[in-house]
């Protein structure tokens, strides 16, 4: 009986959570946005940062700042936000909807994406000063 109720419990969520899902945006309606970022940076130093390290560079949690997370990675800005917002089943990652606002959420999405960029253009940085060395 119990595992019953438990499927259509989870039944359940996920078909409201594939409802959700389909209202968010594919791409953050705050790219690009200086400000955005700004105040992203200040809400994952708040509500992220203690299991993905300062600036999402990884610690309990995972890195958001390459890979999948990363510019021109697997995920998308939409899925991000559904991460961050719903959690992950099965982890850690509780979601944070409840707490924060959809704004905020895009918010931290923006910060995470200029982090990204910041962090790739630094490694290409650092990639072309060693190859410039010769003996």
């Amino acid at each position: 009986m119990f595992r019953v109720i438990a499927a259509s419990l989870l039944l359940a969520g996920l078909i409201a959570g594939a409802q959700a899902d389909d209202a968010i945006p594919a791409t953050n309606p705050l790219t690009n946005d200086p400000e955005a970022a700004k105040a992203g940076e200040e809400l994952f130093g708040r509500n992220c940062q203690q299991c993905h390290n300062s600036r999402g560079k990884g610690g309990k949690g995972p890195q958001l700042v390459k890979g999948a997370w990363g510019p021109g990675g697997a995920n998308s800005d939409g899925y991000m936000f559904g991460i961050i917002a719903n959690g992950r089943p099965n982890t850690q990652m509780g979601g944070f909807g409840p707490a924060l606002t959809q704004q905020e959420i895009w918010q931290i999405v923006a910060f995470l994406r200029e982090e990204a960029k910041r962090v790739k253009a630094a490694e290409k940085s650092k990639a072309g000063a060693e190859d410039d060395l010769w003996f």
